[in-house]
């Protein structure tokens, strides 16, 4: 019993391990690793690319297939960009488990140390959530020793032995096996692991291994298919493209898995715990160039099989203001807060669809934003008067400020969405009509505000959402970049205008009035700091500019 107690405790520390990594690397790169995948839109390598190496960092292709097709539901990358995203990513936790079983036992205890001392002898935020990934590196080798460990223990047991031998000779079984293994533990990449303990331990032969990885496999493809399956079509589309090109590489595969170990007992210098590892980073491999090479039809057939998107109101009314809750202060504000959210999402959606509306003349994505100032502007009707309805009652000084400041944010994502509706929309449709392009110079200028401007949105919203003063500085520091990336780029067209580039001299009055634009939404934004750095009692100072 303590054998098979100490077991279920390594595979615990296996997932937290995961977890740790995982939460770490989103914690300290989130949002470089976030703009890594979104600006992969529209190439073919870059998008794969992205995928591998942000799955690699964060040891979780499920993690990268939601982030990306979260970016496909609101419009920043195509379905095809995603599903070739999601591809990449699939490769990149492949490599990650290959690494992760090398059994490097020294590795271990020396990845601990330096996490742990390394995270108790910091209060910077970045580098202790960088310790916090070394250490769930530490504690994913740890628990892959004793999973070898205790399976080998395991295996000497007449139960077990039994229960394994049922399962040997029925390979569907074990397929199966790992796939609700998979969807249980939400990652395929320990279930692979556990496998490659289990086999290089004794405890399962290797043919069982490989199906095991098949399984993990289908298994870890199924998850964002089910997470995503009320989202909006776009999500929905390249996760269950994924899943089809999983499931035809796997059942291709399945009957040849005779052949994978036959190849291995030629090769003596091969050891067990490689075969698992190697055969899934082949399987996704291979699943990887049929998904390139057919990708078009693929999402063709996933977009057929999957219901539309359901028939939905066209505005969207607010759901958290309960006239109810108006006697209880701090209910109605957790109310109006939410609200809040849901309104800074749409805004948000709004400004990270600026630059392909500009870049692409897209019509059809123009309108679509133009429509969705309708919806912020009646939620924050909403807002302000529940918040107006709150400050009726007794309040106390800490959530009346609390109401002011919900109602702050509101007010400045309204102008956020004013300002693109009313005036960024009206640049991209003057531009699409005049039939004129930016010059390359002028659109890497504007991508780099607009990315900018993206990033300090993120900020902004998570400021609001944890009131931590770290984040508020951070969000005001923000203001001087996006004021130096303005200053740089107004100098720079005017220099091309003066050299006579006819592009840049056809798009004068749009690229200044669209890197101005861009530049007040970020004020905006930066100011959704100040309440936070008020009561914090670290207000910066303004610098006065001289007349």
């Amino acid at each position: 019993m303590s054998v098979f107690v100490e077991l279920v405790g390594a595979i615990a520390l296996l997932l937290w391990g995961l977890r740790m990594v995982r939460t770490g690397v989103m914690r300290a790169y989130g949002t470089e690793l976030k703009r890594l995948a979104s600006r992969a839109e529209g190439r073919i390598i870059p998008a794969f690319l992205s995928g591998l190496v942000v799955a690699a960092l964060l040891q979780s292709s499920t993690a990268t297939a939601m982030i990306v097709a979260s970016f496909a539901s609101h419009g920043i990358v195509s379905t095809a960009t995603a599903f070739l995203t999601i591809l990449g990513a699939d490769i990149g936790t492949a490599i990650a488990v290959l690494i992760a079983s090398q059994k490097i036992t020294i590795l271990a205890p020396i990845l601990l140390i330096i996490g742990v001392f390394g995270y108790l002898s910091t209060e910077n935020t970045k580098r202790r959530n960088l310790f916090r990934a070394f250490s769930g590196l530490g504690m994913i080798l740890l628990a892959l020793s004793m999973i070898g460990r205790t399976a080998a223990e395991l295996a000497t047991f007449d139960g077990f032995a039994t229960i394994v031998q049922i399962f040997e000779n029925q390979p569907p079984l074990l397929v199966m096996f790992a796939i609700f293994l998979t969807y249980f533990a939400h990652s395929s990449l320990a279930i692979v692991l556990l496998s490659i303990g289990f086999v290089s331990s004794g405890f399962l032969g290797i043919n069982s291994g490989l199906y095991l990885v098949l399984g993990a496999n289908l298994g870890g493809a199924l998850l964002p298919v089910v997470a995503n399956w009320n989202a909006k079509l776009e999500a929905r589309i390249p996760v269950m493209a994924n899943l089809l090109v999983r499931a035809i590489g796997v059942l291709a595969v399945y009957p040849f898995v005779g052949y994978a170990i036959e190849a291995y007992s030629a090769n003596v210098a091969l050891s067990q715990s490689m075969l698992p590892a190697l055969f899934h980073l082949a399987l996704n491999i291979l699943i990887a160039m049929a998904g390139l090479i057919f990708s078009s039809i693929i999402l063709r057939v996933a977009a057929n099989i999957l219901p539309p998107n359901s028939e939905e109101s066209q505005t969207i009314e607010p759901k958290h203001l309960d006239p109810a809750a108006l006697s209880s202060p701090a209910t109605a504000l957790a109310g109006a807060k939410r609200e809040a959210l849901i309104m800074a999402d749409i805004a948000q959606t709004m400004v990270r669809s600026v630059l392909p509306v500009l870049r692409e003349n897209d019509d059809d994505l123009r309108r679509k934003v133009v429509r969705m100032d309708d919806d912020v502007d009646r939620l924050f009707d909403a807002i302000k008067l529940y918040i107006a309805g709150i400050l009726q009652g007794k309040l106390s000084e800490r959530d009346s400020q609390r109401a002011l400041d919900v109602l702050s944010f509101t007010a400045n994502m309204e102008h956020i969405g004013d300002i693109v509706d009313g005036s960024l929309m009206e640049l991209a449709a003057k531009k699409s009509s005049l039939q004129i392009q930016f010059s390359n110079e002028g659109l890497a200028e504007i991508s780099a505000l607009h990315e900018a401007v993206v990033a300090s949105f993120e900020l902004a919203v998570n400021t609001f959402v944890s009131e931590e003063e770290e984040l508020a500085r951070l969000l005001h520091a923000k203001k001087e970049e996006v004021r130096d990336i303005e200053r740089k780029s107004v100098s720079t067209h005017l220099e091309r205008i003066g050299s006579g580039l006819s592009d840049s001299i056809g798009t004068s009055a749009v690229h200044i009035d669209v890197i101005r634009d861009l530049k007040r939404i970020n004020s905006h934004l930066t100011a959704i700091a100040y309440p936070v750095l008020k009561a914090a009692g670290t207000i910066p100072k303004v610098k006065w500019k001289r007349k």
